[in-house]
């Protein structure tokens, strides 16, 4: 197996890539970060100006350990190319995504459950390629470039079994 020590988790929403992160990080003492933390000024609610979560997280790309997750695709450009391995969650079935997303609901205190039926709606059109995500890069398309150091887990079990076989 390839070093880990940067290591780019990405995936839709209710995939599991904070889990993953968190996983990850514990076995690995590597500290993670969530593009959220840089997207948002307000978690969920307020974006923060695009150049300073630009240069925020480019300070952590420069570092020599780090996990980042995310799907926020223009905070996760530099850290693809500078990154050992792209772990990209991609499951089949969108009905258990969004009863995932129904249950983070409950337990996250900063998310309303407007904005839950919206993210509901959200990965729904981007699986699917429609209305506003119509003609957007995919995930696939994205790591084209990187495909030799892309690993795509399809199952809440495969998490488990490669977390459990990194040494």
């Amino acid at each position: 197996m390839r070093p880990m020590i940067k290591i780019i988790i990405i995936g839709d929403a209710g995939r599991g890539k904070t889990t993953l992160a968190n996983n990850l990080s514990k076995k690995l003492g590597i500290k993670h970060y969530s593009t959220d933390d840089f997207y948002y000024e307000v978690k969920f609610t307020k974006p923060r100006n695009k150049e300073y979560a630009l240069g925020e997280i480019r300070k952590i790309y420069k570092e020599d350990k780090w996990i980042v997750e995310g799907t926020t695709q223009w905070l996760l450009a530099d850290g693809m190319d500078s990154s050992d391995v792209i772990i990209y969650l991609k499951y089949k079935n969108i009905f258990s995504q969004w009863w995932i997303l129904f249950k983070r609901h409950f337990k996250r205190k900063d998310e309303s459950f407007k904005n839950t039926l919206y993210l509901m709606r959200h990965v729904f059109y981007k699986k699917y390629g429609l209305s506003y995500k119509k003609g957007k890069p995919t995930h696939i398309d994205i790591l084209a470039p990187y495909k030799n150091k892309v690993i795509i887990l399809t199952s809440f079990k495969d998490i488990n079994n490669f977390v459990d076989n990194i040494k």
